[in-house]
């Protein structure tokens, strides 16, 4: 329903009536096309996307050039849409002399996950070179918080994984960081690659250290890129395989395994661990033989329908690096349906990568009410007396929607009490009451 605030003191209870929530098609064009980054960025790799407080949605990916001939890498560059179709640049989140202290002046930033916390935006990101030692991939995973997704974001002194020496010689690869909440409100965070496999730690409450001992979920050599999610009591670890970047010659797929426990262990569809040597693993997405091969390191969101989405990154087999010949892979941001078959996610029903147009996110409701000017159209009010400016709305009685729908609901609302005692909302005549 979009973002409301409750303000006032005069105020005692807030009471919208809502005939119902069911969402209405995006207000802008209701098909799309991969890549959903061509139009700010030629590579995109490793995305995240999440919707900010403003309703508005961000996606955050790895310090690369982001066009053709651009050369410079940014450190992580951050863009913004209101209908996860068309996406505008809006900056990167940290500038080119911004580091923690930890960080070698040439390190990169990779991989960056980014979640809300404690009310706060809270982004977790490889640190490839550190000061720990002269190995120039001693990496470590580093945390930086922000007010808003698009910042400004201020790195915390300390990494929350530092570089951890591997017995083999070198730095286990402590990279592509993915947080979860847990059932019961614990924080956890995985981490890893290749070299090393995945583990996974509990947070501070705040989000910014590790605490107690790591585990580990997935095997090493075949499994990174992490992605966990919760699910009707499970949980969901998706995770990358194969090379992500070997330009046309690259078969990067994702795999999910499930757990009812955040340290797993984590099974396949058939029983098989993900920990353990004979390592199992359930397709989730795959090259189909279109133009898009690479298909890995995915995050997952959910429109305001309820349909969960994959982001992800793939490479264009005829267009596979930025800069001609051998340069830096060209990656762009790729968005998907992820459909639940049976208790598995796949994406597309199993169809994989698309390539032409699909029906978009649903990211606008028939009843999206935000107050950002002081008019009310689109509400009546049937008693007391209302005012809104700047995403507050102010007064008291019961303020009731002139949107008729109806058939099967979904309400979301971000709902704020500033100095009064309670509010509420009735949705399909079911109230909901806050304060």
């Amino acid at each position: 329903m979009g973002h409301l605030r409750r303000g006032g003191v005069l105020a005692a209870v807030l009471t919208l009536l809502l005939a119902g929530a069911s969402p209405a098609p995006a207000a802008g064009p209701d098909r799309y096309h991969n890549p959903v980054s061509a139009g700010f960025a030629d590579t995109f790799a490793d995305p995240v996307v999440v919707r900010g407080d403003d309703g508005l949605w961000y996606a955050f990916g790895t310090s690369d050039p982001l066009r053709q001939g651009e050369e410079t890498a940014h450190r992580v560059p951050i863009a913004r849409s209101a209908d996860l179709v068309d996406w505008n640049y809006v900056g990167d989140a940290f500038a080119p002399d911004q580091r923690p202290a930890y960080a070698a002046p040439g390190a990169a930033f990779w991989a960056p996950d980014v979640r809300r916390l404690g009310g706060r935006w809270v982004m977790y990101m490889t640190v490839t070179d550190t000061t720990v030692s002269a190995d120039t991939f001693d990496t470590a995973v580093g945390v930086a918080t922000a007010p808003s997704p698009a910042g400004p974001w201020t790195f915390a002194d300390e990494p929350v994984v530092a570089p951890r020496p591997g017995a083999g010689g070198g730095y286990l690869w402590t990279i592509d960081p993915s947080q979860l909440t847990g059932a019961d409100g614990r924080s956890w965070l995985y981490y890893g690659s290749y070299y090393g496999g995945i583990s996974v730690t509990e947070l501070s409450p705040d989000g910014l250290r590790a605490v107690g001992t790591s585990t580990p979920v997935a095997i090493d050599n075949k499994f990174e890129g992490a992605y966990v999610l919760r699910r009707d009591g499970w949980y969901y670890l998706f995770a990358s395989t194969a090379n992500c970047c070997a330009g046309p010659a690259t078969g990067y797929s994702v795999q999910v395994g499930r757990s009812r426990d955040p340290r797993g262990p984590f099974t396949d569809r058939d029983g098989l661990r993900l920990d353990v040597s004979r390592a199992g693993g359930t397709p989730v997405l795959t090259q189909n033989g279109n133009r898009w091969i690479g298909t890995g390191h995915n995050a997952v969101l959910t429109d305001l329908s309820g349909q969960d989405w994959i982001a992800y990154h793939a490479i264009d087999r005829a267009d596979p690096y930025l800069d001609e010949p051998f340069g830096v892979n060209e990656r762009p941001m790729l968005l998907d349906r992820l459909d639940w078959i049976d208790g598995w996610p796949t994406v597309n029903a199993g169809a994989g990568p698309s390539d032409g147009a699909r029906p978009a996110p649903v990211t606008t409701g028939r009843v999206d009410a935000r107050f950002a000017t002081p008019d009310l159209r689109g509400w009546r009010v049937e008693s007391g007396t209302w005012r809104a400016a700047d995403g507050v709305l102010t007064g008291a009685g019961t303020l009731a929607s002139r949107t008729p729908v109806g058939g099967d609901l979904r309400a979301e609302t971000d709902l704020r009490l500033i100095g009064a005692t309670t509010a509420g909302l009735r949705v399909g005549g079911v109230d909901v009451r806050v304060g």
